[in-house]
């Protein structure tokens, strides 16, 4: 066979790409509204860089949000260690089980594969509450059973043979750890209701009933939040307590530390500057990256990507892979790469956002992912500069892979569509899969081969000449590992045979907004175009905002979005940024029910 064609491809393969193929039918719009019969004509179809301020309209706020699997991990764990220090980590050990039992959170939003959030997932099922409840029963009782472990918890008098002092012993407990398990203050009828849990004659179960109580009560389990004042505008201020968690929640994961509780206890944090000394606080704290680790990831971590190990042991991805093995840890290094890169920018040398979608630089630090980009593993310091042909973030190789011996531009031109630029594709008909069985390709590239599936119907062609596969082609200069090449070569499926070579050709006119026809055969001509029509930098702010408030934005949000954009929009550091919104107003109030 001439190699400069490639032989045809298999049904499976196909199959694949039809899966996300038909990604438009008719029309598109972007998620600022609005659609369009024809998506080369009207504006809408990318309008997701314009937010207007509507000053008086009162946001729209989940009745009870509930923590999310990661949260209530983390209070549960702070909790433990509050009521017993120095035995907490076997406490912990010893519940693991009813721990894992619990049902995971799913990335949720309106495009929950492109850019969705664990945090948005605000599902409840009969687990949840069972299993929450089973956690403070298993850490109940694995605390009481130990006499140490009572005593370090309750004192003395729990353990002692004097029942003289069981009353107040009981109480004392539940003043002691009530309050910063329930996140606010504790009332006597608070501490009567958990009095009530306990018999007549106090029994050391009973002390284990009242943690199983504590760590199911809806305080511990949701955002409780009554706010304090007098509504204005449709909202009122969080009371400091309130305030306390939702910022610690935010940047953390958990509930306030001692300092920021004791701020709330004072009332000193409804100061605008002890408030502002805070949020630098928290954001500096290391424990704040298991925020922004979440962030970064959840937003670009393509759920279409299997596990690259997934293909080892077929005769063509072994062929293909050459001599590099990927393991069952590759996704995630590549996962990591792209986190530590939001990270750097964010927190270890704030930059624009400019800087940070266009970085030449590798932040791989393990050699799987090194290697695919042919630089030295990063070890802190100056990161190592990338080839010129990898700048920004739509040729990392989280972008880019595939886990198969071929790649998928269909994907990666939805993936760059949505979840970078915030445009919306309407789904796939539902007899996609059939049309593109029936195709029959022979003799060419997984470009060529994406058109084939891309115009097998007309209803869906003009999207996908337009606004999909155009962004796709430009990264075809990387391979289905993300590593960098000039030819595409192709595989037998049965044998591993190399059937064919053919030129990688990137030359596309990925149309960033229905005006711009400029063509592209780079990632770095892309990048330029998309940081110039300010979408991305509006998907980063919506984006942002749905992380932090924990929510779709709506028509009362305008305004904290347009001033994010605007930041973003003239150089403002991410870090800045990102703190900016929670200093804002909307961050430290609540939509007012009456």
């Amino acid at each position: 066979m001439p190699t400069s064609a490639l032989p045809p491809r298999t049904p499976a393969l196909v199959a694949l790409l039809a899966s996300s193929a038909f990604g438009c039918i008719g029309s598109i719009g972007g998620e600022d509204g609005g659609s369009s019969d024809d998506p080369d004509g009207d504006e809408t179809a990318y309008a997701t860089s314009a937010f207007e301020c509507k000053p008086g309209i009162a946001p729209a706020e989940l009745p009870l949000r509930r923590l999310s699997n990661l949260q209530y991990r983390n209070v549960v764990e702070d909790a433990v260690r509050r009521i017993v220090p120095t035995s907490a980590d076997a406490v912990l050990s010893e519940v693991s089980s009813p721990f894992n039992a619990l049902p995971r959170d799913t990335r949720s939003g309106p495009e929950p594969k492109y850019g969705g959030f664990r945090r948005l997932d605000q599902a409840i099922f009969q687990e949840t509450v069972s299993g929450a409840y089973k956690v403070g029963a298993e850490i109940g009782k694995a605390i009481v059973d130990d006499p140490a472990r009572l005593t370090e918890a309750a004192g003395d008098c729990a353990t002692d043979a004097d029942t003289s002092n069981d009353a107040a012993c009981l109480d004392a407990f539940i003043q002691k750890i009530a309050p910063r398990t329930l996140r606010r203050p504790i009332t006597e009828d608070d501490v009567a209701f958990y009095r009530g849990v306990a018999g007549e004659t106090l029994e050391k179960e009973d002390y284990a009933d009242i943690i199983t109580v504590l760590l199911s009560a809806p305080s511990f389990l949701y955002f409780v939040e009554e706010g304090s004042g007098e509504p204005a505008d449709g909202a009122v201020t969080l009371s400091p307590h309130e305030l306390a968690n939702r910022l610690a929640f935010h940047f953390w994961q958990s509930a306030p530390d001692d300092e920021l509780w004791a701020l709330a206890e004072s009332g000193e944090l409804a100061s605008p500057e002890v408030y502002a000394a805070q949020v630098e606080r928290l954001f500096a704290d290391a424990r704040a990256q298991r925020s922004l680790d979440e962030f970064y990831g959840e937003w670009l971590d393509p759920q279409h990507l299997g596990q690259l190990d997934s293909g080892l042991g077929t005769p063509d991805f072994e062929a293909f892979r050459g001599d590099f093995t990927p393991t069952g840890e590759t996704r995630q290094h590549m996962v990591d790469e792209v986190t530590r890169m939001g990270r750097f920018y964010t927190v270890d040398a704030p930059a624009s956002f400019d800087e940070f979608f266009t970085s030449d630089r590798s932040f791989a630090e393990n050699e799987d992912v090194a290697s695919l980009y042919g630089v030295s593993v990063w070890t802190g310091g100056e990161p190592p500069v990338l080839p010129p042909e990898r700048e920004g973030v739509a040729a990392r190789a989280l972008l880019l892979s595939s886990g198969s011996a071929s790649t998928h531009p269909i994907m990666k031109g939805v993936f760059l569509r949505k979840a970078v630029l915030c445009d919306t594709i309407p789904p796939p008909p539902g007899d996609a899969m059939a049309v593109a069985m029936e195709l029959k390709p022979a003799g060419i590239t997984a470009r060529d081969l994406a058109v084939a599936v891309s115009e097998a119907r007309p209803d869906c062609a003009a999207c996908h000449t337009t606004l999909i596969n155009p962004l796709g082609f430009v990264t075809e200069s990387f391979d289905a590992l993300g590593r960098y090449r000039t030819e595409e070569t192709a595989y037998d499926k049965t044998t591993g045979e190399v059937l064919g070579t053919a030129p990688v050709d990137t030359s596309a006119v990925p149309q960033v907004t229905s005006e711009d026809m400029r063509p592209a055969s780079t990632v770095a001509e892309v990048n330029q175009y998309m940081l110039e029509s300010e979408k991305p930098q509006a998907c980063f702010a919506r984006r942002y905002f749905r992380f932090t408030f924990g929510r779709e934005e709506g028509e009362g949000d305008g305004c904290i979005l347009a001033d994010t954009h605007e930041a973003l929009l003239e150089g403002g550091d991410l870090g800045a940024v990102m703190k900016s919104m929670a200093q804002s107003p909307q961050f430290q109030k609540k939509t007012y029910t009456p």
